[in-house]
């Protein structure tokens, strides 16, 4: 990923058992009461036997709100953990901890006012393995991952720190390249190749890759619609040059 990730933020209020909290509760304040009331008899009778049972009372209750402060403790430190991981799953996907659909979606909720406000154009470009269901029934599952797993490869050292590499889900991927026109996202295409080499353990395949391109209107205000235009606009042939009608209206 080419951009900090999002921090996940922590939850206002952890989950908790509200029957529990108040058995443990009642348990501690019982515990209490039952101390109270044999150190007071112990004050009235400092006997050896009501010093011995209150000494173990003590004991006990002390035992009993350690146990109780530590639960709570641990409870809590896993509760953040837990939530923690579930915020990062909703940011980031599973192919190389790249930014996911989601992200992609904030990123580009943060871009598009910038580019309004400097009249500054970014390009949108998905790069897909499309015929990957095809893949993974002739060559099998491993096979379709190594060939993900290739071209996340490859995007990663081709997109540039400046701009953003995302993962779609499955095969598709998005780059963002930022202040860059219709006719500048070339470069970057060219850079890219047409096939990959995989091996499925016993030969090297080519596995074709497919391009989709959409610059940012300046006009569109939601970034699911933005998404939408480049993930509806028509694939490019190999080497093509960005069509006009790539910058979808």
């Amino acid at each position: 990923m080419n951009r900090d990730q999002p921090v996940p933020a922590e939850p206002e209020s952890e989950p908790g058992n509200p029957r529990g909290q108040l058995l443990r509760v009642i348990a501690l304040g019982g515990w209490g009461l039952v101390l109270a009331v044999q150190v007071g008899q112990y004050l009235h009778s400092p006997t050896t036997a009501n010093f011995i049972v209150t000494v173990g009372l003590a004991a006990l209750f002390f035992l009993f709100l350690a146990h109780a402060i530590f639960m709570h403790v641990v409870q809590r430190r896993h509760w953040h953990r837990v939530a923690a991981r579930l915020q990062g799953a909703a940011y980031l996907s599973e192919v190389h901890n790249l930014p996911n659909r989601n992200y992609v979606l904030s990123e580009l909720r943060r871009e598009m006012p910038r580019a309004r406000l400097h009249q500054s154009p970014f390009v949108l470009i998905q790069l897909s393995i499309e015929n990957i269901d095809d893949i993974r029934r002739r060559r099998g599952e491993d096979f379709a991952r190594r060939s993900v797993n290739a071209l996340a490869e490859v995007l990663k050292r081709l997109t540039r720190s400046s701009d953003f590499l995302a993962h779609l889900g499955g095969a598709r991927f998005c780059v963002m390249l930022v202040d860059c026109s219709l006719e500048q996202s070339f470069i970057y295409l060219k850079r890219v190749p047409g096939t990959l080499s995989v091996s499925d353990g016993h030969n090297v395949l080519d596995v074709p890759v497919t391009a989709r391109i959409h610059q940012y209107d300046l006009e569109a205000l939601y970034a699911t619609d933005v998404l939408r235009d480049l993930e509806e606009s028509r694939p490019l042939r190999r080497r093509e040059e960005p069509r006009p009608d790539a910058l979808v209206a």
